[in-house]
């Protein structure tokens, strides 16, 4: 996906503000708060400073510091965190590494030294309602492997997380235009069209559960709305309309209003 020069504020953290999810395309504005993914509008970036309480914060690990540790000390989950930095089993973090924390608030800048028994600091503040928290410490976050197949065959050039101070909602595919786009999964074509700038040819499957995938730059759309797809059926072809700089498909997967990380998802 083509990407701005100035994306990138090497003086502070970028975080993009979560969008509201409405599994219902009546218009193109509620289609347009679908898709806070690529490409990023400036007026969506905003500095580490300028969170709002609740969007979440970053943390930088120190010696010693594992995920689980890690997302005890904020009361968060830790799939949630696996999934939004993209981290792969076994979780290996090292001094300096940051991590942006979904839904917690910005630990308190210093704090008093505490006596050597005293439980851990906690965070300023909580997600409500009170998250699930991580049991044992060697506790890994459940995939859903295989519950949806790959929609392209392809290389993944830009993953899912927060990648050079910016949020990256989905993953970016490369191959050849013209191959075939996949259905990933079951469900209904809820927008097959190319009026959301930037996104080129787009459409947009609901399945059970609530969620929803996305299949962005389409050379071709063959799905209609409204229409009934099977997993693995041809939705589209691979191509470059819209903000893209060459062949690919970007591939979105939601849970009503929350993103998911696409590769704990497929096979």
């Amino acid at each position: 996906m083509k990407r701005g020069n100035n994306r990138v504020n090497a003086a502070a953290s970028l975080v993009l503000r979560p969008s509201s999810l409405v599994p219902s395309l009546s218009s193109l504005v509620l289609c347009a708060l679908l898709l806070p993914g690529c490409p990023v509008p400036q007026w969506n970036l905003i500095t580490e400073e300028d969170l709002e309480e609740g969007e979440g914060t970053f943390h930088t690990v120190s010696k010693g510091e594992t995920l689980n540790s890690i997302c005890r000390l904020y009361g968060v989950d830790l799939q949630d965190v696996a999934e939004e930095n993209d981290l792969d089993e076994p979780y290996r973090l090292k001094p300096g590494d940051r991590l942006f924390i979904p839904g917690a608030q910005k630990m308190e800048a210093e704090r008093p030294p505490r006596d050597a028994g005293a439980a851990p600091p906690v965070p300023s503040g909580r997600r409500h309602p009170p998250p699930r928290v991580a049991a044992a410490p060697d506790e890994a976050p459940s995939k859903f492997k295989g519950m949806f197949a790959w929609p392209v065959k392809g290389v993944v050039v830009s993953r899912y997380g927060v990648r050079g101070g910016t949020r990256h909602q989905g993953i970016d595919i490369a191959a050849p235009k013209g191959a075939p786009v996949l259905a990933a999964g079951g469900g209904t074509v809820i927008y097959s069209d190319n009026k959301l700038k930037g996104y080129g040819n787009l459409i947009i499957l609901r399945h059970e559960g609530g969620f929803i995938t996305v299949y962005a730059h389409n050379n071709e759309n063959l799905a209609r709305e409204g229409a009934g797809v099977r997993q693995g059926q041809r939705i589209a072809t691979v191509g470059a309309t819209g903000n893209a700089e060459a062949p690919h498909l970007h591939f979105e997967v939601r849970e009503g209003a929350k993103s998911r990380n696409p590769l704990f998802f497929l096979p």
